[in-house]
């Protein structure tokens, strides 16, 4: 078995080491898609390209993903394709593979630089932050939280929306707030927790925290999750976060107010909720 599948191990890992990142802007390539009928989209490189292409009065999509994966990854396509029912939309697919496939330690700390160059990526393409929605998953919430970042200290403005599915938990849950997944990344942060103390982070860090089945049910769940409410409302119920001698509560409040989960969540919302779930295909209940 994997040192990774050891809960201890994974709560062991020292905090993130900067002095490890070796990502260079080469390691990342986008692929841009703009209609529903495109099977593999355009590869992009360069900011001019994109700029080109981007339909700026569209909402944009970034979905970037995690350690040991690609934008191969099923859940960018499903997402992709769920968007497109929605309407217009610039969807890029983020791949960071070369920085994001290495020993755990580096690839963590690649994340910073990684959201450094995708930022940059952004701001030369001039596509309104205010359209700008990022969505990562695992090690990629917190590369997404570094897009927002830099946007921040570079423009004094905020993306509108960062949506994190899971955001990797071990080495992050230690470490500072100017490395991970945070409120003041976005406009509005959003947070999906389905692998606590595992893979994933455990306490409330966004605008609005969900936690479906209040149990750990699967790291990649949380994408599956997610998609489905593209075109599921799935109601979450108020909920309270705690830990109880070192293990983390979620309890439904009395009287509590629901609230839209997913994608369509009101972004004025703010605070815990939880949800349950099917345990199969549609997990959504409405």
């Amino acid at each position: 078995m994997s040192v990774y599948n050891d809960r201890t191990f994974l709560q062991s890992l020292p905090y993130i080491d900067s002095s490890l990142a070796n990502a260079v802007p080469r390691d990342v390539v986008y692929n841009l898609f703009l209609n529903p009928d495109e099977e593999n989209g355009k590869v992009v490189i360069h900011a001019h390209v994109a700029k080109e292409h981007l339909i700026r009065t569209a909402p944009t999509v970034l979905l970037i993903h995690g350690w040991t994966t690609s934008d191969v990854s099923p859940w960018c396509k499903l997402l992709k394709d769920g968007y497109f029912k929605l309407g217009a939309h610039n969807i890029i697919y983020v791949n960071w593979r070369n920085a994001g496939n290495k020993d755990f330690a580096v690839s963590c700390a690649n994340a910073k630089p990684i959201g450094g160059f995708i930022a940059q990526f952004l701001l030369d393409t001039e596509i309104p932050l205010e359209n700008v929605h990022v969505v990562g998953f695992s090690l990629g919430a917190h590369v997404a939280s570094n897009v927002g970042k830099f946007v921040f200290e570079h423009t004094g403005k905020k993306l509108s929306r960062i949506t994190a599915l899971d955001p990797t938990g071990p080495v992050f849950q230690r470490s500072g707030y100017n490395t991970k997944i945070f409120i003041y990344d976005a406009e509005f942060v959003d947070v999906i927790h389905t692998d606590i103390q595992y893979f994933g982070y455990s306490r409330p860090i966004g605008h609005v925290d969900f936690y479906p089945n209040k149990v750990n049910c699967s790291h990649e769940r949380s994408t599956l999750y997610f998609v489905e409410s593209l075109t599921r409302k799935a109601k979450a119920l108020e909920a309270k976060y705690e830990e109880i001698t070192g293990e983390p509560h979620v309890t439904v409040k009395e009287n509590g107010k629901e609230v839209v989960f997913g994608q369509h969540v009101d972004k004025t919302t703010r605070g815990v909720f939880f949800l349950e779930t099917n345990s199969e295909p549609p997990f959504l209940k409405v």
